[in-house]
């Protein structure tokens, strides 16, 4: 990145000298472009643009704008350069400071894409790289120095925050907040799942449906009996899984049940397919965000890459693979947790069915009795509470 900084700091020289002419010919009569030149001489960019800008503001002299763009060059603000040189071949000029001028433009032009935004979330708030952006021009297409950029959007109490990469010389179109995923699932024979107040098949509910980023109303329902509506937040490209905690009411025996059977048994069971179902997904999504990142991972080795788009690239690809490795952890927990409770439930289900007689027990029907389920939207616990 420093050798095309270099190399666009050279041509902008270059094309700043053509532009001012021959070095007899205009002397400047301002102090504030004589400070501005003295400070490119010097190499403090900075200080020169603040002392240009002033001195254009005070005199409106045409010249000064192609010491402008030769700074903003500098500084690789392409977008600022190019505004300046369009303004000065805005008016009259020589055909030869013409041509220069308007070829400059054109390699700025290789250096500058177009992003439009548009959302639905009425009073939203967006920003690209943390300035915050006029949403009428914003739908329009504003010029940005092509790379990466960050995208915040600011609606209804939420935040939501994704990376894009936009290519020089296009022009893309996005509209925030995206969408996620959002996934059901009980152990509850019979249940139906509603989104938003509209049902969803079962299996929709299950490999995930499609559901714009931001808050959701979620209800499992069997017969008359309804859950607690839940509120899902879901984040630009989220994939929520929900799974149904103990219903405020129990639902009738499950059919053909054997008799005797320890309905606890149903819970736990049900409560391990479901951490069973998570595990899957898990590992599925995780394997997804690693092709992901290999595919990044390619394209890194690349040598057409600026130095400071590589070093973006790599942050976000080591980002990426911390959370990959943080998932594989998470999948393996919940496998060891499915099978565990999974086993316990089968076991209830299975080991103590036998009809007893009255007054009889045994040590796993005493310990089914004191096993509670207990849950909270989104959430499970199953606990013992008994004397040995």
């Amino acid at each position: 990145m420093r050798v095309t900084s270099n190399i666009s700091a050279l041509l902008a020289l270059l094309v700043t000298q053509s532009l001012a002419g021959p070095a007899g010919a205009a002397e400047p009569t301002k102090s504030g472009e004589v400070l501005c030149q003295d400070l490119i001489g010097e190499g403090d960019y900075k200080g020169a643009l603040a002392a240009c800008e002033q001195a254009y503001a005070a005199s409106r002299e045409p010249r000064i704008l192609p010491l402008i763009a030769r700074i903003q060059t500098a500084l690789v603000h392409p977008v600022q350069a190019h505004e300046a040189l369009v303004r000065y071949l805005s008016g009259p000029l020589e055909e030869r400071r013409r041509k220069t001028a308007e070829a400059q433009v054109r390699y700025l032009e290789t250096l500058i894409t177009t992003l439009s935004i548009t959302t639905k979330l009425e009073g939203a708030e967006i920003r690209v790289d943390d300035q915050v952006m006029d949403p009428p021009s914003l739908a329009r297409g504003v010029p940005l120095t092509a790379g990466a950029h960050r995208l915040t959007l600011d609606a209804k109490g939420a935040t939501f925050s994704r990376f894009v990469f936009l290519a020089a010389g296009e022009k893309t179109s996005i509209e925030l907040p995206g969408s996620g995923f959002l996934a059901l699932s009980c152990a509850v024979p019979q249940v139906r799942f509603f989104i938003d107040e509209q049902e969803v098949s079962a299996n929709e509910a299950s490999q995930g449906t499609p559901r714009s980023a931001g808050s959701h109303r979620v209800v499992f329902k069997v017969g008359t009996t309804d859950w607690p509506e839940q509120q899902v937040m879901i984040a630009p490209e989220e994939r929520v899984s929900v799974v149904c905690a103990r219903p405020p009411t129990a639902p009738p025996p499950p059919p053909h049940a054997a008799p005797g059977m320890n309905q606890r048994g149903f819970w736990v069971t049900g409560v391990g397919l479901s951490l069973g179902i998570a595990t899957l997904v898990t590992a599925i999504y995780n394997g997804s965000e690693f092709d992901r990142w290999q595919t990044a991972n390619d394209g890194l080795k690349s040598r057409n890459l600026l130095f400071d788009d590589w070093k973006s690239k790599a942050a976000e690809n080591n980002e990426l693979m911390e959370s990959i490795q943080t998932r594989r952890k998470v999948t393996v927990g919940l496998g060891i947790a499915a099978g565990l409770v999974t086993a316990g439930g089968v076991a209830l289900l299975f080991a103590d069915s036998a009809p007893r007689q009255s007054g009889s027990s045994s040590w796993l029907r005493h310990i089914a009795n004191g096993v509670t389920v207990n849950g909270s939207p989104g959430s499970g616990e199953i606990a013992w509470r008994g004397r040995w």
